[in-house]
């Protein structure tokens, strides 16, 4: 009896965890080069994940060319977005700036470098879908 309800919690316990690791982890598709944790990396497909399990903090941009890991801060929208990466062009040059999983709540990438800007004509956010 006792080696059925630990069976039963294990099982439990597996089906309440594994949707929470497959949302911490995206396959994306980016047509451009672009700038992530202070690294420029090529266009290309990449997995973006969460580094630790428990630290929605630390996450990493990868393929099999390499990667970097980068801090993030949360970030709160009214509408909810779906699983996407949002990206800043400023001058042709794009940066990642957010990480979204679904919902409300997101990932703002902390950037290394502070960049003032007086002129913000001509950027613009470009947001891309991830599996």
């Amino acid at each position: 009896m006792k080696f059925c309800k630990f069976s039963l919690f294990l099982a439990l316990a597996m089906a309440v965890c594994l949707p929470a690791v497959a949302q911490s982890t995206m396959r994306v598709d980016i047509p451009f080069n672009f700038n992530a944790g202070g690294k420029s990396l090529p266009a290309g497909r990449y997995m973006v994940v969460r580094v630790f399990s428990g630290d929605q903090a630390t996450w990493q941009i990868y393929n099999d060319k390499g990667g970097v890991g980068f801090l993030s801060n949360a970030v709160e929208s009214a509408q909810p977005h779906g699983h996407s990466l949002v990206f800043l062009q400023e001058g042709g040059a794009y940066s990642l700036i957010q990480i979204w999983n679904g919902g409300k709540f997101g990932r703002e990438v902390m950037r290394s470098k502070v960049k003032q800007t007086l002129v913000a004509e001509g950027n613009k956010y470009v947001e891309i879908g991830a599996e």
